[in-house]
């Protein structure tokens, strides 16, 4: 009996004959293993305004040998949180490469995509595009809603952060989109984050909280899980790798601190504005936090995300 679950093995289409190779795979997703190692690559972009009433985060992950695909759309419009995601989607067979000059992260039968110009070490710009049906809820299931939403933007990325893991490629910029749900529409422009990964070892693991947060003038990324940590924290003008990152446990407003390689300390806390849930193995669920916070004297936004808290060895010390 298999003790592992999977994050899906839907059906995106139905034919009355049997289908085979590129044909049967465009109608069949496959399946992600827990816990199992599999070539996986993801791309993600966020956007927040300083008053956290509008701005949108888009991730895909493509599994190519596994013929799976995941999409997390959640967007805020005047306040109102319109999510979607799903799981049961199919996957080209192609790699991307961090080396390449284009990549492109979509999600077949979706209008849902993530272009790269430049490669991920040099990049130029991330073009994204999201037009779905999406719930007007804090989510926690797969499958459209009842509100057609619509986001097209542009990411300018800014140089690599310093903390960025092999593999992963962090960055803050300038955020050009357009959004649009439930009957209006809004322009938005500012600082936001973009990240891409590339990875075999599995994904949702091992326990952890990944804060990230931007503003102006000052940003902060940091993970903290039993299996790694990392991070970085740009403040005044400098841009130094995280040491450690230490949070509580979720509140409506919780404390962190990082300590930095350069021996420095950085007190923050961040108070929760909106609430979401992504469903992962089966009903399993992460823990989505948008956020507006206060570290190093600096006014930020983003999100504090918590995946198995139950297990995370949370505090200060």
């Amino acid at each position: 009996m298999f003790s592992r679950r999977t994050v899906t093995s839907g059906l995106i289409g139905l034919s009355a004959a049997p289908l085979i190779g590129s044909a049967a795979r465009a109608a069949r997703a496959g399946a992600v293993i827990e816990g199992a190692n599999a070539w996986s690559e993801s791309a993600m972009v966020l956007y927040f305004d300083p008053e956290v009433r509008n701005g949108y985060s888009v991730r895909i992950s493509r599994y190519p040998d596994n013929n799976a695909t995941l999409v997390w759309c959640h967007l805020l419009l005047d306040g109102q949180l319109y999510t979607f995601t799903q799981r049961a989607i199919p996957c080209a067979p192609n790699h991307t490469d961090p080396n390449q000059d284009t990549a492109v992260y979509d999600s077949p039968g979706l209008k849902v995509s993530i272009r790269r110009s430049g490669s991920s070490l040099e990049m130029q710009s991330l073009a994204f595009t999201a037009e779905v049906r999406a719930h007007r809820s804090a989510g926690g299931h797969d499958g459209p809603g009842d509100t057609p939403v619509k986001l097209e933007g542009v990411f300018h990325p800014g140089p690599l952060k310093a903390g960025s893991p092999k593999g992963r490629f962090e960055r803050t910029g300038m955020m050009e989109a357009t959004l649009s749900a439930g009957g209006k529409s809004t322009a938005l422009k500012g600082i936001g984050k973009a990240h891409e990964q590339t990875q075999t070892a599995p994904r949702f693991d091992a326990p952890f909280t990944y804060a990230m947060l931007w503003g102006p003038h000052a940003s902060l990324i940091g993970l903290m899980s039993p299996a790694r940590r990392y991070g970085d924290v740009e403040l005044n003008g400098k841009d130094v790798d995280m040491q450690s990152f230490r949070i509580e446990a979720w509140a409506p407003t919780r404390r962190f601190v990082a300590l930095l390689n350069d021996g420095s300390r950085v007190e923050g806390k961040a108070e929760t504005v909106q609430r979401f849930e992504v469903p992962i193995w089966g009903d399993e669920q992460w823990h989505g936090r948008i956020v507006r916070a206060e570290a190093g004297g600096q006014q930020m936004v983003g999100m504090i995300n918590d995946w198995r808290p139950e297990k995370q060895p949370y505090g200060l010390t």
